[in-house]
């Protein structure tokens, strides 16, 4: 089982400028800048529209599907709500790191839950 600072340490490796990050219609998005403990990624599709997710809020969903829960947008907007605020893809961009990084996966109606790691 991977722990917070296992994932943190992998999140500082492999999400670069120009990663795509999936999204929960099974495409993806890129990741455009990362500033200190946020990670912005391009939401516009005929526009330059950046927002972002934190470590912080990745480290919140981590929490929550390892505990066994689903992680929602439900989750993220009571626990996050100025971060939220950009939009509801920002559910997405928090989640699809968690599950590029293989450790949660998105089922449609019911949000990101726990995905144990192939060995």
């Amino acid at each position: 089982m991977t722990d917070w600072e296992e994932l943190s340490t992998e999140i500082d490796e492999k999400i670069k400028v120009g990663t795509d990050v999936p999204k929960t219609n099974g495409r993806t998005r890129k990741v455009t800048k990362i500033v200190e403990n946020r990670i912005y990624m391009r939401t516009g599709v005929q526009t330059r529209a950046e927002k972002y997710t934190t470590k912080e809020m990745i480290k919140y969903a981590f929490t929550v599907t390892k505990s066994g829960k689903a992680f929602t947008a439900a989750d993220l907007k009571s626990k996050f709500p100025k971060e939220y605020s950009q939009g509801s893809c920002v559910f997405s961009m928090t989640g699809g790191i968690l599950e590029l990084l293989g450790v949660a996966k998105y089922i449609r109606g019911i949000g990101y839950i726990k995905r144990e790691r192939d060995p």
